[in-house]
This record gives C-alpha cells, structure tokens and sequence, in this order.
C-alpha cells in the first residue's frame, strides 16, 4: 500500500511507520485482494492535542477516518480504528448483496413461508379477550355491533373468561369458562 504523508514534521519513528503501513496494507487487503491501494494520512496540530485524517478510496466509495489525541500516534490509531469499522460495514454489505434493505435470507424465509403447503384440517380463529369485564348481554350487544358469531370476553359476574356464540337461527349460546 502507498501511503502518503501529510503535515506532522517526521513526528513518527521508523518503527511507527512501518507498523501502521502494515495496518493499512492489512485494511487494503480487505477491501481488495489484488492491486494497490493508496491512503492519504493527514496530520495537522491543534491548540490542545493532534488531529490525524486517513482517507482511502476503493470503487465509488471513499473510506475517511479521523481522530484526535494528545499525540499524533493515539490519534492515527483512533482513525484507524473508525476506518476498519467502515471497511467491514461496506463489505458485509457487498458480499450479503444487500440492494434496497432487501437481505437475500430475509426473502428466502419469506418464500418458504408462502409455498409452505396448507393443511387441510379445521381452521382455527384466534378470539381477542376484551380486558374490560361485561356482562352477557353487553357481550350480546357487542356480537350485534360487529356483527360476528362469536364474542369472548371477561365476564363481570364470575371474573372468568366466557364466549357468546351466535347460532344460525339467531339466538345465542354462553360458554363459561
């Protein structure tokens, strides 16, 4: 990996340099395994610490990490740091084939979902219990209302849960439970 040196006055040892061109031939190795890769590193002096700017390009995507610290070491390994989390962010996305929040597995579970085969036995309907206790007759009203065959609901007298069931003819049936 080139890497280019901007501002900081030879602040870095040899060791330094070598170790953090070695981090980034590490980051240039995960975003692409083949050719080189050129990061600009940019260290500026502020009033109260140090500032270092890594930006590194890769396809249509330009990698900038930044961070600051009492020298310019701690600041270039924060910045590293924010990079490498960038790096990994954008190629999970590459390698999951994430296109418009549509993740491949999430569509696959959903097609398995769909041609999953029906069972031809009973069907069976869930009943909301109201949380409000009534009494039969309100629950009566209630099936009338929204016109369904079936009410459960809280009963007021016993404090249990009973079911008004409408029959075909039009009366109805109270289930205690």
């Amino acid at each position: 990996m080139n890497v280019t040196y901007t501002g900081g006055n030879g602040e870095f040892s040899a060791a330094d340099k070598t170790r953090l061109e070695t981090k980034l031939a590490k980051l240039g190795k995960m975003i692409d395994k083949k050719g080189e890769k050129t990061a600009n590193v940019i260290l500026t002096a502020e009033k109260r610490g140090k500032k270092a700017e890594i930006t590194l390009n890769y396809l249509n995507h330009s990698f900038v990490g930044s961070g600051s610290g009492p020298a310019y070491l701690p600041a270039v390994s924060a910045a590293l740091e924010k990079l490498e989390k960038q790096i990994l962010k954008v190629t999970a996305k590459l390698r999951d084939g994430v296109r418009n929040g549509v993740k491949p597995g999430a569509a696959a579970a959903a097609a398995a979902v769909k041609s999953a085969p029906v069972s031809t036995g009973p069907k069976l309907f869930e009943a909301k219990v109201s949380k409000k206790p009534m009494h039969v007759d309100e629950a009566v009203l209630v099936a009338l209302r929204k016109k369904v065959n079936y009410v459960a609901f809280r009963d007021a007298d016993s404090s249990g849960i009973s079911v008004v069931i409408q029959r075909p003819d039009g009366s109805f049936d109270v289930v205690r439970a």
